[in-house]
């Protein structure tokens, strides 16, 4: 019996997508590789010239990743699917963000992210009227 042979199914320019679709395979039972992930994500230019994060499956799993790869990028490309919005309780705006920035506490955010990983009670902050608000406690 031959070894399988890798084969491309998908290029992606983004690498989010790459590796979501690489997982959706993986999920499925279908082992699969990203080529020259390291160099396209380092460096977008770079990730036009070789072809992006070339998604590759063996041979005799090509039909089945196909199907898998085609269903995935309906869904990613559908305009219909609406991703639900954080809005500022006050003001009504999408100018939310959940992490003002400064500098000290980018600083401060870098060495403590080694102790804790996720916050349990995220804070929004809206930068249209400065309000700050807690997700948990909205009604």
């Amino acid at each position: 019996m031959s070894e399988p042979k890798l084969v491309v199914v998908h290029s992606f320019y983004n690498p989010n997508d790459a590796y979501a679709a690489k997982s959706l395979l993986e999920d499925s039972g279908i082992p699969a590789f990203l080529l020259d992930s390291n160099t396209s994500t380092s460096n977008f230019g770079s990730a036009i010239a070789i072809g992006g994060n070339r998604l590759a499956v063996a041979d005799r799993d090509l039909k089945e990743a196909v199907l898998i790869i085609e269903d995935f990028l309906k869904h990613i490309n559908d305009p219909s699917i609406e991703i639900e919005k954080i809005r500022c309780p006050r003001c009504q705006s999408e100018l939310v963000t959940n992490k003002p920035v400064t500098l000290i506490k980018a600083l401060l955010t870098f060495f403590i992210t080694t102790l804790f990983l996720f916050s349990s009670n995220p804070f929004y902050y809206c930068k249209r009227c400065k309000h700050k608000w807690n997700e948990n406690k909205r009604a």
